[in-house]
């Protein structure tokens, strides 16, 4: 099974953790976070990096979901990929919950998780209200 380690910018890597134990239950195997906070250096937050990736790595592989790019999290990321550590960038909840249903079962496709992140990017009131445009009138 690959190994998924969630970093970020303060909390939202611990959150996400949170969100997933609400759906998974509060042990999630071979899932870690990472966060950059405000007194870390970035050289301390690799260190960190390096020891959350070892805990998960049980040979299949690791994949890392960073915040956003070019921030120091990503950046110290990057430092580390190869073909068994991948890093995706722009994390968000969905993408995980596919990862999380794949990785058992199937060889992870990042190509897949990345789309299923991208799917779940939507401005809601419009869609609502394009829904309610063509839907058919009552009164016909």
């Amino acid at each position: 099974m690959v190994g998924l380690v969630l970093i970020s910018h303060g909390k939202m890597a611990e959150g996400i953790a949170d969100s997933l134990s609400m759906l998974f239950g509060s042990r999630i195997p071979q899932l870690e976070i990472c966060s950059l906070r405000e007194n870390h250096s970035p050289q301390e937050f690799h260190d960190q990096l390096l020891q959350k990736v070892a805990e998960v790595d049980r040979g299949d592989g690791v994949l890392i979901f960073a915040d956003m790019l070019g921030g120091t999290p990503c950046n110290q990321a990057l430092t580390i990929v190869s073909e068994k550590i991948r890093l995706i960038v722009g994390m968000n909840l969905p993408m995980i919950l596919e990862l999380l249903g794949m990785r058992e079962s199937t060889d992870v496709d990042a190509a897949t998780i990345v789309e299923n992140g991208r799917q779940a990017i939507q401005d809601a009131g419009a869609l609502l209200l394009a829904g309610s445009e063509s839907s058919p009138d009552d009164d016909d």
